[in-house]
């Protein structure tokens, strides 16, 4: 197994660590930028701060759930990292699904036929993709949401937990969705909640 990095030690960084462990992975170190650097281990694992650690020596995960900020981080460390695919062991994807470099895949989630993760997005546990989904790059889906068959998510989505999206619905770059909301047609940008979701923010 490789030696694993993960840029963050919120909550995200250190649930994506137990999935680390869970994935077989012994090896694992956690950073976070210096000016946020407080503690040299968490639940057991090594924290070293981002300007002391030796990006082309690991493997990385950045475990940042806000989308843009993800984005920033990668684009940081590219030219160098190389960026591990974790797919907890009791997450389901099925035959013709495509995995993008830097997903993360949490615990009991199902990607469903023919459907595409982009790269860097945060899927989290107990999550169902149905068939032929399109979930574009750095969007995070957090637990129990549900998008339903042929739905296109562009990137920078934020899906609250348990939030469900009807099937055949696009929803448009960098707008998030508030948990429990239910969305019944296309979404422009903009932050939306309730059933059925409506737009509090945005053009």
């Amino acid at each position: 197994m490789s030696r694993i990095a993960i840029f963050g030690t919120g909550g995200a960084g250190r649930e994506v660590a137990q999935w680390a462990l869970e994935c077989g992975h012994e090896d694992i170190t956690l950073t976070i930028d210096d000016d946020y650097f407080t503690d040299t281990e968490i639940n057991g694992f090594s924290v070293i701060p981002f300007s002391q650690i030796a990006i082309e020596d690991y493997v990385w995960i950045v475990a940042v759930a806000d989308t843009l900020l993800r984005e920033v981080i990668v684009k940081k460390i590219e030219n160098t990292a190389k960026f591990e695919t974790l797919i907890h062991p009791t997450a389901k994807v099925q035959l013709g699904s495509k995995i993008g470099e830097g997903v993360i895949i949490g615990p009991g989630t199902v990607i469903s036929i023919n459907s595409k993760i982009g790269k860097h997005s945060f899927v989290n546990g107990q999550v169902i993709i149905g068939h032929d989904c399109d979930i574009n790059e750095y969007v995070t889906i957090a637990p129990r949401a549900v998008v339903l068959g042929n739905c296109k998510v562009e990137a920078h989505v934020f899906l609250g937990a348990n939030s469900s999206i009807r099937e055949k619905t696009t929803i448009s770059s960098g707008t998030v969705v508030g948990m429990g909301s239910v969305v019944v047609t296309d979404l422009s940008n903009g932050i939306y909640v309730g059933n059925p979701a409506r737009k509090i923010r945005g053009k």
